[in-house]
């Protein structure tokens, strides 16, 4: 941008004055015909170097300060941009850390599902082989209980048929001996017993 002297700016309105009652005086035959349009022509003179006043002290002062504005202005608005990119930045890789764990998440649920499946099937099958074993020993016990209570009655049977043969045979040998036949066995017992 070019730069403009001061002095020249403070030289131009002047000038420029000059040349406009110049001109009005030029235009200007005679002055009562001519008079509105000389005071048009001074109050546009006035109206502009007024103009001119307040570009030159707008440039002097004002531009500065606007320019310190705008370019703090630009500053802000280039820092916001790149705090605003950051934050995207960052939530880009927070959404991508989180879609990562979300599927870690999946992976684990179907791991322990597993995990507990497996596990239930494991305590299925050893509580399915310790009621085997449990109904096993239960069998046995059976078994050898009832071939003991078989062998007592066996035994019990036994012996009720040796009483009730004893019992027969004596009846039977009641029923058929004679007194002669008890003298006798008596005399045999006596000579018996007499010689031991």
């Amino acid at each position: 941008m070019m730069r403009i002297s001061s002095r020249v700016l403070l030289v131009l309105p002047w000038t420029l004055a000059g040349a406009m009652q110049a001109l009005a005086a030029e235009h200007g035959g005679s002055e009562a015909a001519h008079g509105s349009d000389a005071a048009a022509w001074t109050t546009l003179g006035f109206s502009f170097v007024n103009f001119s006043i307040f570009l030159i002290l707008a440039y002097r002062y004002g531009w500065p300060a606007l320019k310190d504005f705008l370019a703090t202005r630009r500053r802000d608005v280039v820092d916001a941009m790149a705090a605003a990119e950051a934050a995207r930045r960052e939530a880009d890789a927070i959404r991508a850390e989180f879609a990562v764990k979300e599927a870690a998440l999946e992976e684990t649920r179907r791991h322990l599902l597993e995990e507990i499946r497996r596990g239930a099937v494991a305590d299925r099958d050893k509580a399915l082989r310790e009621a085997e074993a449990s109904a096993e020993r239960l069998r046995k016990e059976a078994e050898r209980q009832a071939e003991h209570d078989l062998a007592r009655a066996r035994r019990e049977l036994r012996a009720e048929a040796a009483r009730l043969a004893a019992e027969l045979a004596e009846k039977d040998i009641r029923s058929r001996m004679t007194d002669a036949d008890r003298e006798r066995l008596v005399r045999e017992f006596v000579e018996g017993v007499t010689r031991q």
